[in-house]
């Protein structure tokens, strides 16, 4: 029987990595959609503080990302050798997702602004 703070542990070791990949997720784009908005929106139109955006986005980013190691611990009773061979797997849909997530924004705006270079 494994312990549930070597599940803790495991999740936590990768938090850095998953934030500085999510950084350079969201500078790419965070560029993206200001380079679309200057070509869809007008320039008076207000999109909100990018501060508090980004302070808020990385905080919910934070709090789903810690639902990783206390789901598993939900699913396992707190015996992490039930659920250890599926953490790296779980880690990369989650990455995956938040990255996708992370870039929707970017993506939609950009296709607004192909979709209407074309009429």
């Amino acid at each position: 029987m494994k312990r549930p703070w070597d599940a803790i542990a495991w999740w936590e070791i990768r938090r850095i990595p998953f934030n500085l990949f999510m950084l350079v997720i969201g500078l790419a784009s965070g560029f993206l959609f200001v380079l679309a908005g200057r070509h869809v929106f007008t320039p008076d139109v207000n999109l909100g503080s990018p501060w508090l955006n980004i302070v808020f986005y990385a905080l919910a980013a934070n709090l789903c990302y810690t639902l990783g190691w206390i789901t598993e611990l939900l699913w396992a009773w707190g015996d992490t050798a039930q659920t250890e061979r599926m953490r790296s797997k779980v880690f990369r849909v989650g990455l995956i997702f938040s990255a996708g997530l992370t870039l929707l924004p970017a993506v939609a705006l950009s296709l607004v602004w192909a979709v209407r270079s074309f009429r």
